[in-house]
């Protein structure tokens, strides 16, 4: 009995022992692979920087208006007002301007200082010679990103008036494209002899897009686009205009603003179809959207991208017939594909153009980055500037009947804003 006691005491330590062992061995264990494994997982984690957000989605709202213009009778009302300067412009906020990217716009005057007389009545009502006070331009550049400036008034003062209103346009802060010229060579506009060689009816603008990311914040990029101008009032644009379309049109998304057509009919004929749809099918232009006329003409999809004939009158001092005091303001959402889009780069050589606009279009060459892809849709909002020269929002019944003349009906449902 005493032996069997005497195994079991034995048994009894040899297993305490043992027990013993396998704790102190596995404390040893865990705390050396659990500080190597701490050790470990704060290197990954100081190595691993969190991921840069992803871009989600891409798109701009951009509003482009018609025949623009504060000078003459406008002038003139604005200097008796009150209101002064900001006369023309003080309604302009009826558009909800502060929902918009930008706003596009024809500007058919040049803007030049004249010594003690801005004005010549004679020059202005008689031969239609015009000319806008730079006074305006502080007001302009709270609603106006960009101004064309081909058409067959921006040369009124000459090469040396042009070269002045883009000076002072950049001055504050309004880009500027396109010229009076109709054609590269300028042989048919003897005025313009001595402009600027390297100034074509093409040039790029930088326009804001709005990007959102995939942590939810909001992004403002600065995109390139190609604005293409093509003044052929009293004739048509020469062929080297459309052949800057096409080859601008390579690089980046581009609109062709057309400053022709007879004025105050009703609607477009056949020769500015033909010349429109051109540079839509063989330049490439995303849209054409047309003014001059000073009254509102029909507007057309071709191919899948919108053509407007004639924007009428947006700011502008005729004010004889109802036509003359109305226009359909062309409203454009625009959404980039973001897929392969290369935004980041696209947005790095829009600073640059921003702060170079001479080198900005070789830059976008040079780039050689991906062209990109946009989906556009539209809608219109008629304006009128009746009774008083300020522009404004129209009423509903203006707007069925804007929307009549440009027989926005026949639209297709996929290239309108959807409500």
């Amino acid at each position: 009995m005493k032996k069997v006691f005497k195994i079991l005491k034995w048994g009894f330590w040899i297993i305490i022992c043992i027990a013993a062992v396998a704790m102190i061995t596995c404390v040893i264990l865990v705390s050396v692979y659990g500080v190597n494994r701490q050790e470990k997982t704060g290197e990954e984690t100081i190595n691993q920087a969190p991921p840069e957000p992803e871009v989600v989605s891409a798109e701009t709202r951009l509003l482009f208006a018609g025949t623009t213009f504060w000078g003459r009778r406008t002038n003139t009302d604005a200097r008796n007002s009150e209101l002064g300067i900001k006369y023309p412009f003080s309604q302009l906020d009826t558009l909800d301007r502060k929902s918009y990217d930008a706003w596009i716009g024809g500007l058919e005057c040049p803007v030049t200082q004249k010594e003690n007389n801005y004005h010549n009545k004679y020059e202005e009502e008689t031969i239609f010679k015009f000319n806008c006070d730079p006074d305006y331009l502080p007001e302009a550049a709270k609603y106006f990103d960009v101004f064309g400036l081909g058409n067959n008034h921006s040369g009124n003062q000459g090469a040396a008036g042009l070269a002045e209103t883009r000076k002072r346009l950049a001055e504050n802060g309004i880009q500027y494209y396109g010229t009076p010229k109709r054609s590269g060579t300028g042989e048919s506009d003897p005025d313009f002899k001595n402009d600027d060689p390297n100034v074509t009816n093409c040039d790029i603008v930088v326009l804001p897009v709005r990007v959102k990311l995939d942590n939810d914040a909001e992004d403002k990029y600065q995109i390139p686009f190609g604005m293409c101008s093509a003044h052929g009032v009293y004739g048509v644009p020469g062929d080297d205009y459309i052949e800057n379309m096409k080859t601008m049109a390579q690089y980046v998304p581009t609109i062709a603003t057309p400053h022709m057509g007879a004025e105050y009919k009703t609607s477009s004929d056949t020769l500015r179809q033909n010349i429109y749809r051109r540079m839509i099918d063989y330049a490439g232009v995303e849209a054409v959207i047309a003014d001059h006329t000073h009254w509102v003409q029909n507007a057309e999809a071709y191919n899948g991208k919108l053509i407007t004939y004639s924007m009428g009158n947006f700011m502008f001092d005729q004010t004889f017939n109802a036509e003359v005091v109305r226009s359909a303001a062309i409203e454009a959402i625009v959404k980039i594909d973001i897929k392969d889009a290369k935004l980041d780069d696209w947005n790095a050589i829009g600073e640059e153009c921003l702060a170079d606009k001479a080198t900005c279009y070789e830059k976008v060459k040079k780039a050689e980055l991906p062209k990109l892809k946009l989906t556009w849709a539209y809608d219109y909002h008629a304006t009128t500037s009746a009774g008083n020269r300020i522009t404004r929002l129209g009423d509903a019944a203006l707007q069925a009947a804007v929307g009549q003349r440009l027989n926005w009906g026949a639209i297709p449902a996929e290239m309108k804003i959807q409500k």
